[in-house]
């Protein structure tokens, strides 16, 4: 038995080689990215995101508050164990092995569950969505436009006693519908995470748990941002990995969803990036953009800055390094800056309909 658990563990440590071959084909080889998400990923990623979807609660949050102590409690288990035995470095050996088995597998998920389809071929790239440079003046112009519908669309938001627009029932719900819809699949719909003030914490608006197929949300943040952050996340769930791809998914969702509060969200989180674009091509045209805005709209986004200013922590700090770490680790060699990158694909998108 002891030499069958042997060899099962090699077995289970030699998916760290194939992890590192089939990332290493899907990025040099783009058929084989699209390959496998056309032909494989879609399908087990429906399936197991439906069982998941079935549990009410986000089982990626009981895994990743769970999982430190249960490594924790086999590492004093293992410490205990060598003190009370005589062959203290089998003892040794058999912990590392198994430790390494855990990796393995936490790595092959991560891999097949959503490492390959960083490489796959680019939705707007499949859309035919071309970026090119664009000067300050048609940034403003798309700033003007964005600022004015979310100005238009907010008149129609309800707000609570402070005059902040509040969202309304069942939004995981219509999110999952609208982005099904617009992307052909039909996964479940996102989930709230409970600890949502310690996502706050770390500078987390929603984050793809690619172990459960899940999109977790951030539900603590101001309303308005909420529901272009599902549908963000929901595009991961699709297999749309990079990071200014999903949040421009998440933009056509939203726009066309003929919800209201979708809408709002999705101009507005639209218009916070372009602004900040703008802001560094050119402060002037910035400083005009205000007037451009309702002021409900300039309530939310007060509103929204107080919000984070308590946050402003080393500890949200070092949680963005990590998470810049983390896209370059997987090819977005702009990091963090690439959430920004949505903007080009907004202005190439808008450009020629405003």
């Amino acid at each position: 038995m002891k030499r069958i658990l042997k060899s099962v563990r090699f077995w289970i440590i030699m998916l760290i080689p194939i992890s590192l071959i089939l990332t290493l084909t899907a990025k040099y080889v783009r058929s084989f990215a699209d390959g496998y998400y056309g032909y494989i990923y879609k399908y087990i990623s429906v399936v197991f995101n439906n069982i998941t979807g079935i549990v009410p609660f986000s089982l990626g949050e009981m895994i990743v508050v769970l999982f430190p102590f249960c490594i924790l409690g086999y590492i004093v288990y293992l410490t205990v164990k060598m003190v009370k035995s005589d062959k203290k470095k089998k003892v040794i050996l058999n912990g590392a092995v198994n430790l390494l088995s855990i990796g393995a597998v936490i790595l092959f998920l991560f891999t097949t569950n959503c490492g390959i389809n960083y490489y796959k071929t680019d939705v707007t790239e499949a859309m035919n969505i071309k970026t090119e440079p664009v000067s300050s003046d048609e940034l403003y112009k798309v700033c003007v436009y964005l600022a004015e519908k979310s100005s238009e669309i907010r008149n129609d938001i309800s707000e609570d006693e402070k005059g902040i627009s509040v969202l309304s029932e069942n939004a995981c719900e219509r999110a999952k519908s609208y982005v099904n819809e617009f992307m052909g699949s039909g996964y479940s719909k996102p989930k709230e995470v409970i600890l949502s003030r310690g996502m706050s914490y770390l500078n987390i608006t929603g984050v793809y748990f690619p172990f459960t197929f899940e999109a977790n949300i951030n539900k603590d943040v101001p309303d308005f941002s909420i529901p272009s952050t599902m549908c963000h996340e929901l595009a991961h769930v699709n297999g749309v990995m990079p990071e200014e791809d999903a949040n421009f998914i998440s933009f056509l969702a939203c726009i066309n969803s003929g919800d209201k509060e979708f809408e709002y969200s999705g101009y507005m989180t639209a218009m916070i990036y372009s602004a900040n674009a703008l802001y560094e091509a050119d402060k002037s045209k910035y400083n005009d953009l205000v007037g451009y805005m309702g002021d409900g709209v300039i309530r939310d986004l007060n509103d929204q800055s107080e919000y984070w200013k308590q946050f402003e922590t080393p500890v949200a700090d070092v949680a963005s390094s990590v998470n810049d770490s983390y896209l370059k680790s997987n090819s977005q060699k702009d990091g963090v800056k690439s959430y920004g990158k949505m903007v080009d694909l907004i202005v190439g998108y808008l450009k020629d309909k405003i």
